[in-house]
């Protein structure tokens, strides 16, 4: 069984035991079990140069429940579409303004994402994982 069908496994079963707990019981050791099993999360960026950068030209980071770009955080509410394919909706704000928008992140491998923004004409971007040690 490939790595990633465990990954799911344990995402699912963290997922059970979630709910099962009250709200607030959540750990910081739960949320590094669901990064760890969710694909998308980690550091992603257009250029590998972004990956070590800040502003405006740096990589975006996500988590199972939040997307950070520049001067940016949202709220990320996702859902699987298939093995390597999610839509999720951000409720975003920055700079003062507040947003509301849809992606879908499909990964090509463990490395590169295409990031398409449904609601900017299916405006597409090509990423790439940025190495842990940046």
């Amino acid at each position: 069984m490939e790595a990633r069908h465990y990954a799911w496994m344990t995402l699912c079963a963290a997922l059970v035991l979630t709910g099962c707990e009250d709200e607030q019981a959540t750990t910081p050791d739960d949320e590094t079990a669901l990064q760890d099993a969710v694909a998308y999360v980690g550091r992603w960026a257009a250029e590998p140069a972004w990956c070590a950068q800040g502003g405006e030209e740096r990589a975006i980071t996500l988590s199972p429940s939040r997307f950070e770009g520049y001067e940016n955080t949202c709220k990320m509410e996702a859902s699987q579409e298939s093995e390597d394919t999610w839509t999720a909706q951000l409720e975003c704000s920055g700079e003062g303004m507040e947003s509301s928008e849809r992606i879908r992140m499909r990964l090509e491998d463990h490395e590169a994402m295409t990031l398409t923004w449904l609601d900017r004409d299916d405006a597409e971007v090509a990423l790439m994982r940025c190495p842990l040690s940046e």
